[in-house]
């Protein structure tokens, strides 16, 4: 009986021995061997960073959700205006705007990466070069550029195996969609007039999110030949071209179901003005991926 005691115990303890090296394998910082990088940025800037950085600011707000979508919400130490996703975002202390940066707080807030948007930042990168300051710019022009944004920020922070995932959980939803809207014919898809504003009345031609979304939902954009991707656009071609859908990023349904020259639209005679986030459809960030979903069942109710 003896005998068998201290085999069970040699047995246990090499055991144990496994346990704890695979345990230390498991713990040694995978990020370690990942820096330093060098990122080419969205202005195809060689960016150098020498370690997992731990203190980030952002200076768009789809970039402080994306952030956050990230798992790097407790290292975003400033944020730019209007970023109010995910809610405890609005905590972060507030850096600027697309227009204004607060220089002397930025540097208070001894960020080691800031990130912006490529069309935004650029007016600031001279400023903030001088100052010291590592920034980095990402500048996704579709759904696709997303999601490599999405790998850019992992690889720029040490966060691959979250973005990988994300990215993941996005190619999963597009592709669900396609597969029940993606055989449509062209002479089934409804035709789609989105309101961005009223006054002037303002909606999305080529080149804009909501226009990749509507075709990737299966619709046609009553706006697609439009000069620019976000234009003031013209009521009484609303009425002539007929849509089969009003989408509206303000909730004033009730306002444009009373235009007396809309009365003859499709849409308004078969109810289907419908209020939707805007914030999921023209941000930049994984919840596109929700808005491709949510504008397919608008669409196509039957088929979900």
């Amino acid at each position: 009986m003896e005998l068998l005691h201290r085999k069970l115990a040699r047995s246990l303890s090499g055991f144990i021995a496994l346990f704890i090296c695979l345990m230390l394998l498991r713990t040694v910082p995978v990020q370690a061997a990942d820096f330093p990088a060098i990122i080419i940025d969205g202005l195809d800037r060689e960016i150098l960073i020498e370690k997992a950085p731990e203190r980030l600011i952002s200076l768009a707000p789809s970039i402080t959700e994306n952030l956050y979508a990230l798992g790097l919400g407790d290292k975003v130490v400033g944020v730019s205006d209007y970023s109010n996703y995910p809610p405890e975002a609005q905590e972060k202390p507030i850096i600027g705007d697309a227009l204004n940066l607060n220089y002397e707080q930025i540097l208070m807030l001894e960020p080691d990466l800031i990130i912006g948007d490529a069309q935004l930042v650029s007016t600031f990168i001279t400023k903030l070069d001088e100052l010291g300051l590592p920034v980095l710019a990402i500048n996704p022009a579709n759904l696709h550029e997303v999601m490599d944004a999405l790998l850019l920020l992992g690889e720029a922070t040490g966060a691959q195996e979250k973005a990988q995932e994300v990215v993941a959980g996005m190619k999963e939803t597009i592709r669900y969609v396609q597969d029940v809207v993606g055989d449509i014919s062209e002479e089934e898809r409804p035709l789609v007039f989105v309101e961005i504003w009223n006054e002037p009345l303002m909606t999305c031609g080529p080149g804009s999110f909501m226009q990749e979304l509507i075709e990737l939902a299966g619709g046609r954009n009553l706006a697609a030949d439009a000069p620019g991707a976000w234009v003031e656009y013209s009521s009484e071609l609303v009425v002539e071209r007929n849509p089969d859908v009003i989408l509206l990023t303000w909730p004033y349904e009730d306002e444009v179901m009373a235009r007396s020259a809309w009365q003859t639209i499709k849409a308004v005679q078969q109810g289907r003005v419908i209020v939707v986030d805007s914030e999921p459809f023209v941000r930049t960030t994984l919840r596109l991926a929700d808005a491709l979903l949510e504008l397919a069942r608008i669409l196509h109710p039957g088929r979900f």
